[in-house]
């Protein structure tokens, strides 16, 4: 679930999203359209973007993405055939992902994804529950309870850490165990941010990358998008490379100056001398190199003039 300050919960509004809003200390989302407008600025209230739903059989189920996530985005889609009903996957816009995007299966939660594996199992007639003759005591008994929700051991492992924090400061102002809570919430702290530090790296990896591959200005450019919730230190070695790599791409392929129809045109179609010389500042005023050019044609023009007074 993606938490949202009230600054960005009202950019979000505004851009057609429904919000919902809940305090902090109670534990369900309502509608934005039931709470005062001073939520936004209160520190005490947070934010999400409502989910919606749809129908498979009997079954609500969360919608899925309808857009391409930025690369690097841990994603989910429905598994029917695992024991866990998702399997997880970093964003790359491969022919892969968009086919997946496509077909409607791209989640961002993982438990989205299960429910919506679990409707599709449901409305053909089965279940995840494990057959009645299996003995096996590697296999644990599942249920089939649709609010169920299975994490990777990387979900568990930030959520314990942070859950970890919250309670390392509920009695960090204790005289007796105060400045040793102090020292492990700082440790805590570090562990988090060393992960987050981890995922950024491998993010900006296969940005630098993909970069250093495309083959055309746009292709290069379209990598601005990727950084834009990123501060400008971190944006930095992208924009040293985009930069690189356009300066390679024009000394692979020189922008050729064209000359410009329109004045050719004016040119050629030219009734007398008179307006053929009026187009003369025009003409140098152009590039130095296509001046040839057009100077050519002005004399091809005015030759072809010339000899028709002469034939008249």
């Amino acid at each position: 679930m993606n938490i949202l300050n009230g600054q960005e919960a009202f950019a979000a509004l505004t851009t057609g999203q429904n919000i919902e809003c809940r305090h902090m200390q109670s534990g369900d989302f309502n509608d934005i359209r039931n709470f005062p407008a001073t939520v936004y600025v209160d520190p005490e209230y947070e934010f999400r973007i409502a989910i919606k739903f749809f129908t498979i059989g009997e079954m609500q189920v969360p919608e899925p993405i309808q857009e391409a996530p930025t690369k690097g985005t841990q994603c989910f889609v429905p598994s029917i055939l695992t024991e866990v009903l998702s399997k997880s996957f970093k964003w790359k816009s491969s022919d892969s992902d968009l086919a997946l995007l496509q077909r409607g299966q791209v989640h961002l939660m993982q438990e989205h994804a299960n429910t919506h594996a679990l409707a599709l199992i449901t409305i053909s007639g089965g279940s995840i529950e494990a057959p009645a003759e299996t003995t096996s005591n590697d296999v644990e008994n599942k249920t089939s309870d649709e609010t169920k929700v299975w994490k990777t051991s990387a979900q568990e492992t930030h959520e314990l850490l942070a859950e970890t924090r919250e309670m390392a400061e509920a009695i960090m102002n204790e005289p007796t165990h105060g400045p040793a809570l102090n020292s492990f919430a700082l440790e805590v702290d570090q562990e988090i941010a060393a992960e987050q530090a981890i995922k950024h790296q491998e993010h900006l990896s296969e940005i630098l990358n993909d970069i250093a591959l495309a083959n055309t200005p746009a292709e290069v450019n379209a990598h601005i998008r990727y950084t834009r919730s990123w501060t400008e230190e971190q944006r930095k070695p992208v924009m040293t490379a985009i930069n690189k790599r356009l300066v390679e791409l024009t000394a692979i392929n020189p922008v050729e100056v064209s000359q410009p129809p329109s004045l050719m045109v004016r040119i050629q179609s030219a009734l007398t001398e008179h307006e053929l010389n009026e187009l003369l500042p025009e003409v140098r005023s152009r590039h130095p190199d296509i001046q040839p050019k057009l100077m050519d044609c002005v004399k091809k023009r005015r030759f072809e003039l010339e000899n028709q007074v002469v034939t008249l």
